[in-house]
């Protein structure tokens, strides 16, 4: 069997190189989650809205005295090492929102072909419920990120991948539901 050579390593992320010369991203857990909280919309009561997480780019780093540009997503996490997903995805949403909830699946997608990691996809519906304070994880990026409610509609329009699968996935659920 071949190995794997490994070019840059850091506590969250390693660089390799296959014995054919290939290289692709590592993340520390490898794999994560993207959590979509629902409500029911307090004009129509037969639609829905959806948490958007406005959150910056590791590599969309400003200069100095400029605002980082903030991207719409669902509530994301990494999965730490020992945790199953729908475990990290309950973590994450009370770290990030301060919803305690139970997430149902929303299925999987594999995040690209040059890194290794797959995303893990879920919902709950938090009509009615009243969030605590979130906490956050102590990181810069998540101080200057921003919660949001939205239309579901909105999730068409976003960049980040996961939306787009997340309101395909979501519309088939909720229409069955209304």
């Amino acid at each position: 069997m071949s190995k794997e050579k490994t070019i840059f390593s850091t506590h969250w992320i390693s660089v390799k190189e296959t014995s054919r010369g290939y290289h692709y991203l590592e993340r520390k857990g490898r794999n994560s989650v993207a959590i979509f909280l629902i409500r029911k919309s307090s004009v129509n009561i037969r639609e829905y809205e959806v948490l958007i997480r406005q959150q910056p780019l590791c590599i969309d780093i400003p200069d100095v005295n400029e605002e980082h540009r903030l991207y719409p997503c669902p509530i994301t996490g990494g999965i730490d090492e020992g945790e199953l997903p729908e475990e990290t995805a309950v973590r994450e949403v009370y770290e990030e929102a301060g919803f305690s909830v139970q997430v149902l699946p929303l299925g999987k997608y594999i995040v690209g072909t040059q890194t290794n990691e797959i995303c893990y996809l879920y919902y709950a519906d938090v009509t009615d419920i009243k969030p605590e304070v979130a906490l956050q994880d102590g990181s810069y990026f998540e101080s200057i990120s921003k919660n949001e409610w939205y239309p579901l509609e909105y999730l068409k329009q976003c960049d980040y991948g996961a939306c787009q699968i997340g309101y395909f996935r979501l519309k088939n659920i909720l229409d069955i539901w209304t």
